[in-house]
């Protein structure tokens, strides 16, 4: 099923994010105005996402426990 940035905006899951190809993630980062360069490996720009998403209250925390184990650095410093 190709994704929709809509329905994944109405109701977020990890499971949809960490599903979601390259292209899918600059376009949900996009949509939250999250900044930042997709020059990264997809996993840590799915991390990236996933933080910011926490971070503004639409996802709870408690997925960080399970999400993604990538570790964050400096996202827009850091070079793929």
């Amino acid at each position: 099923m190709p994704f929709n940035l809509d329905k994944f905006v109405a109701s977020p899951s990890v499971e949809e994010l960490d599903s979601l190809k390259k292209s899918e993630i600059v376009k949900v980062a996009k949509h939250y105005g999250i900044e930042f360069q997709p020059l990264m490996r997809k996993r840590r720009d799915k991390r990236y996402v996933l933080e910011y998403l926490v971070d503004e209250g639409v996802l709870p925390s408690t997925v960080l426990e399970t999400a993604i184990t990538v570790p964050m650095t400096t996202h827009l410093n850091e070079k793929a």
